[in-house]
């Protein structure tokens, strides 16, 4: 995105009111993509399969939770590298951190039964629905 060129108006008559700021809002909002964990949620008779793409982020770092019906998602990563020249000075040395966290409302799960697995980068979590969902049924009249 830093070297990326944007083409900009010549002159401020020549612009629309949608371009008055430019892409001022473009850089904020662009580093929210990098925080999101791509999640699919599917629905079966017996359960809620949740899948969510983690990648990179060790096991370790994984932290689901799962309270008053809503399932919590949390992961980290962080990275270190360091580069030195033929002496052993150090040239560049850089730190990141990574952190995201999904939550969804799933109600009527038998939490006891709350099952996951991870394996390549991919998240699965088995969530088994309760009985109580199709008795809870209730019609609302129209007045």
């Amino acid at each position: 995105m830093a070297n990326e060129i944007i083409p900009r108006n010549a002159s401020l008559f020549d612009m629309t009111p949608f371009d008055f700021l430019g892409n001022a809002g473009r850089s904020f909002f662009d580093g929210f993509k990098e925080n999101l964990v791509k999640t699919d949620i599917f629905e079966t008779e017996a359960a809620y399969n949740v899948e969510a793409e983690l990648p990179g982020i060790p096991k370790e770092n994984i932290h689901i939770d799962y309270s008053k019906g809503v399932l919590t998602i949390e992961g980290a990563h962080q990275t270190e590298s360091e580069a030195t020249d033929d002496k052993g000075k150090v040239v560049r040395s850089e730190r990141s951190y990574n952190s995201v966290k999904r939550q969804f409302l799933i109600d009527n799960v038998k939490e006891d039964e709350i099952k996951a697995t991870y394996q390549d980068g991919i998240l699965k979590v088995t969530l088994p629905k309760t009985e109580e969902r199709l008795a809870r049924k209730k019609t609302i009249p129209i007045e």
